[in-house]
């Protein structure tokens, strides 16, 4: 079996830098609503706003409803912040301008590996896209698939954000089936928790078509990614989360799940307590929990790492069996799986060839 992470590793660092740039924009924006938003609401009122926040108040309320909301707040922070120019409001197609074009993932693809770009899985919806990796050698036998979810605060992302794309393209490389999935951004969180599932039971609809074995499908997050995942995971046994997204006939379950500093229970977003305790992983805790690899920093102040602690403790007490986590002590904070890359990057290789590889990795036709 080729060996992914010695040959790619600077390149997956280096594309791993965007995400710990998205993710200190998440932390920027709870920092603000933390001091600023004493009623948490959600957004901060023109009364609410201190120091510079308030001087520039007319200048970010960019819909002057008398609110700052958590997409101003965000493309405020990617001002400040330099990055790519900033001034993206949440909207999906406005937001999927700051990412790789079609010609530049093309560019981008690594020997042996055939790309299909933006293929809708559901019709109807422009965020309703993936796009999908595999080797194109030919396999006698039918291939893993790992399946890539991006962060933003359920609000903002994209499946071309270069820590999800750029290791979709290499993990294909090394055998797998991959897909980098695109969800309708919305502070419920339940679209986005519909969106993936439908995402992965288009997958297995498509398994013969794309030489995949539906019985090993794995999934990678962070952040808001990490929430979706887990979810996949986990929630399987209720129907009322699959949504109404066509392939209902499908599973939504992943066979195994790597997340990275996960909110196991959002406490943000516009849904009611019952909405929220419905997309919370925490609620589907069980024995039959598939394997799990989770990184957590103890210095997260974007999503607290009793949120991680939790989990485990939860699952482990309910009889979940293979069950590895990473709690870090070394000041990482929400951006622990990019800024310790050396030690998370083949853990997670080696956890997926684990959980995801046949027993019989000898035949060339698995390689």
């Amino acid at each position: 079996m080729k060996t992914l992470l010695l040959p790619a590793m600077t390149t997956l660092l280096t594309m791993l830098n965007g995400v710990i740039a998205a993710d200190e924009n998440q932390q920027q924006l709870r920092g603000w609503f933390a001091k600023q938003d004493p009623d948490g609401d959600g957004r901060i009122a023109r009364d609410e706003a201190t120091g510079l926040m308030k001087r520039f108040f007319n200048r970010n309320d960019s819909n002057k409803d008398g609110f700052l909301d958590s997409k101003e707040l965000l493309a405020l922070a990617e001002r400040l912040a330099r990055n790519n120019g900033g001034n993206r409001n949440g909207n999906q197609n406005q937001n999927q301008r700051s990412y790789a074009s079609d010609a530049k993932i093309r560019s981008q693809i690594p020997e042996g590996v055939a790309v299909e770009l933006n293929i809708a899985y559901r019709e109807g919806n422009k965020a309703w896209q993936l796009d999908l990796a595999r080797p194109k050698e030919v396999s006698a036998s039918p291939r893993p698939a790992i399946v890539f979810v991006h962060g933003g605060g359920w609000v903002n992302g994209d499946k071309r954000a270069a820590g999800f794309i750029g290791p979709a393209l290499q993990y294909a490389s090394n055998g797998y089936v991959t897909v980098s999935v695109n969800y309708r951004l919305d502070r419920e969180i339940l679209p986005c928790v519909h969106d993936v599932k439908c995402a992965v039971r288009w997958l297995r609809a498509h398994s013969k078509e794309y030489n995949i074995d539906p019985q090993r499908i794995g999934a990678y997050g962070n952040s808001a990614g990490a929430h979706l995942v887990t979810m996949l995971g986990l929630s399987h046994t209720e129907p009322t989360l699959e949504g109404d997204g066509p392939w209902q006939d499908f599973s939504s379950k992943v066979q195994a799940v790597v997340a990275s500093a996960t909110p196991t229970r959002p406490s943000f977003g516009n849904g009611s307590d019952e909405v929220k305790n419905r997309v919370a992983p925490m609620s589907y805790v069980s024995a039959d929990s598939p394997p799990l690899l989770l990184f957590h920093d103890e210095a997260d102040r974007t999503v607290p790492v009793v949120n991680s602690d939790d989990l485990v403790k939860a699952l482990k007490a309910a009889g979940a069996r293979d069950i590895t986590y990473k709690r870090y002590t070394n000041n990482s904070g929400h951006g622990v799986f990019g800024r310790n890359a050396k030690e998370t990057l083949p853990m997670m290789e080696a956890f997926f060839a684990r959980t995801l590889k046949p027993l019989n990795r000898s035949k060339k036709s698995q390689d």
